[in-house]
């Protein structure tokens, strides 16, 4: 069993991991590939509606966040 010591310790080390980008990468990149993979699940659904907005939030975030080349190219690929 855990102590609440090494919980704190945990939350600082994933603190610090998440804290960090890569100097080719956005802020906004896993938001990002996670809204791609839903619209691209939905559009292969009934609910088109859902899709369309599932894109417009996608291409929102696309123009107006900070999202790199290297993920926009990597949800093509999808």
């Amino acid at each position: 069993m855990k102590n609440l010591n090494d919980f704190q310790e945990e939350k600082k080390e994933q603190s610090k991991k998440e804290g960090k980008l890569k100097k080719d990468e956005g802020a906004d990149d896993k938001k990002y590939m996670a809204l791609m993979v839903e619209y691209k699940k939905a559009r292969r659904g009934k609910d088109k509606d859902a899709a369309n907005r599932l894109l417009k939030k996608v291409m929102d975030l696309g123009r107006n966040g900070d999202v790199s080349e290297k993920a926009k190219v990597g949800a093509a690929y999808l």
